[in-house]
């Protein structure tokens, strides 16, 4: 039996995979004998010989830094200058104060006390002027004589009274028309009872401001005049103040009619 009989009956595969292991086996046993026997073999390490003391030193044999000091040196300062001393300053002379003078008020001496009282000065006005004034401002001239003290009207109290008369009166007064009558001032006095009603026939006092030009208006000034005081009575007024409007003097012009 020949030697190539046992493969006569493997496939082509596993004809081919022998082939590459037994080429395999043949590189290796190649590589082996071909290997390089030149190289050295490791050099094991040599030993180190241990030699243990029995007796120790109590003595340090290690020199001593301490036994040969370095001298320290000091560092050398400059000298210190010497310092002049000042002498104290001398005490200044002390200046003599000025006595102050005190002002000494002396008491301004009481006169004594008077038995009787010194009676308060009055003011006095011409009674013609007086008169006059109260006429223009159409005020009441009454005396405030009537009544106790505590009915008479104070200065602000107969203010308003010649005011409510006024505005009374203003409604009835008609002025006649003309050239220059403006300049007329018609001055009526008249009395009052205490319910406001007239006491007698209203008087006029006079009229001013009379021309050539308004002559011939001064009857009809007058006449318009008392005909507004008849038309306005009886007069509003307080009755407790009946002494501040008891008698009124009243004047008639064209500011009163505006």
């Amino acid at each position: 039996m020949s030697a190539m009989a046992p493969f006569a009956n493997l496939s082509r595969e596993e004809k081919l995979g022998l082939l590459v292991a037994g080429s395999a086996h043949v590189a290796l046993a190649l590589a082996l004998v071909l290997q390089d026997d030149s190289m050295a073999p490791n050099t094991p390490p040599q030993r180190i010989t241990v030699s243990l003391a029995t007796d120790v030193s109590l003595e340090s044999t290690a020199p001593d830094p301490s036994a040969n000091p370095a001298v320290a040196a000091a560092p050398e300062l400059a000298p210190i200058p010497e310092v002049a001393e000042v002498p104290p300053p001398e005490p200044r002379p002390r200046v003599a104060e000025t006595p102050r003078i005190q002002r000494v008020t002396r008491p301004t001496p009481t006169p004594a006390a008077s038995s009787r009282p010194t009676p308060a000065p009055t003011a006095t006005r011409n009674a013609g002027s007086s008169r006059m004034d109260d006429l223009r401002q159409g005020l009441s001239d009454a005396d405030g004589t009537e009544g106790t003290p505590g009915d008479r009207p104070s200065a602000q109290q107969q203010a308003s009274i010649n005011a409510a008369i006024i505005r009374q009166l203003k409604p009835h007064w008609n002025p006649p028309s003309g050239v220059e009558v403006e300049r007329l001032v018609t001055v009526v006095r008249f009395r009052l009872n205490r319910d406001g009603s007239l006491n007698g026939n209203p008087e006029v006092v006079e009229t001013t401001g009379i021309t050539n030009a308004n002559r011939t208006q001064q009857s009809r000034h007058r006449e318009q005049a008392v005909r507004a005081v008849r038309l306005a009575a009886p007069f509003n007024l307080p009755e407790r103040f009946y002494s501040g409007w008891r008698v009124v003097t009243s004047n008639f012009n064209n500011e009163l009619a505006q």
